[in-house]
């Protein structure tokens, strides 16, 4: 009996131990893409050559997806330090695309949504934690919802009276999928334990949590602005 207590103990350490690695490094994504983006606002030259040059932006944006592709994809094959790297590089290139919120927003707005974000997703991880009910068969569901969401949020550019609407519908869906992905998270680490490719499973929770949590971030801070 004590022995099985100890193997337990032991295991639940371990996935602990994930979970919280997962989590600061997210946290790590987000503190880089805030001192990028609020470095960036404040070097005049650089802004103006991002405002002016609009393929500069462009293929930012392209950069992004490539990383992001990239991770997903080949995280667990990749060595952890490669992956680690991968992800601040793409906090720091999304910082730079941020930058231009500061012309939009008002530097206090971006810093109180940011903080009520830092709330909702704290509160939702949690709740998906320590659900007790299995919610991975919501997960098909969030998906087709995400990309039929995806789609209106395209055609909306060309009517723009959808986007009251597709913004709260946003705010809904990331709620949603930052339970489902947190309770994902503590699954993977329960199954995995001492998987060898640990690491890059680390960066890949990392980087779907720092994708909720910034899309979360950017829905919110367009609905302050009605």
């Amino acid at each position: 009996m004590t022995t099985q207590t100890a193997t337990r103990s032991v295991s639940e350490t371990r996935i602990n131990g994930f979970v919280a690695q997962v989590y600061l490094l997210m946290a790590l994504g987000l503190a880089v893409t805030g001192f990028v983006a609020s470095w960036t606002s404040t070097n005049v030259p650089l802004m103006l050559r991002m405002a002016y040059r609009p393929g500069l932006a462009f293929g930012l944006f392209i950069v992004q997806i490539i990383i992001v592709v990239a991770l997903s994809a080949a995280a667990m094959r990749m060595s952890p330090g490669l992956a680690f790297v991968l992800f601040l590089f793409y906090s720091a290139i999304t910082g730079l695309t941020f930058a231009s919120l500061f012309l939009i927003y008002a530097e206090s707005q971006i810093s109180q949504v940011f903080w009520v974000t830092a709330g909702v997703f704290f509160l939702t991880s949690v709740l998906g934690m320590v659900l007790k009910k299995d919610i991975s068969s919501a997960g098909y569901v969030l998906f087709m919802l995400l990309l039929g969401w995806s789609i209106a949020w395209f055609f909306s550019w060309f009517f723009p009276g959808m986007n009251l609407l597709l913004t709260y519908a946003g705010i809904a869906l990331f709620v949603g999928l930052t339970a489902y992905d947190a309770q994902r998270i503590k699954q993977i680490g329960q199954q995995m334990d001492e998987h060898p490719a640990r690491g890059g499973l680390i960066v890949i929770g990392a980087l779907t949590l720092y994708l909720d949590f910034i899309n979360l971030f950017l829905l919110l801070l367009r609905a302050s602005n009605r």
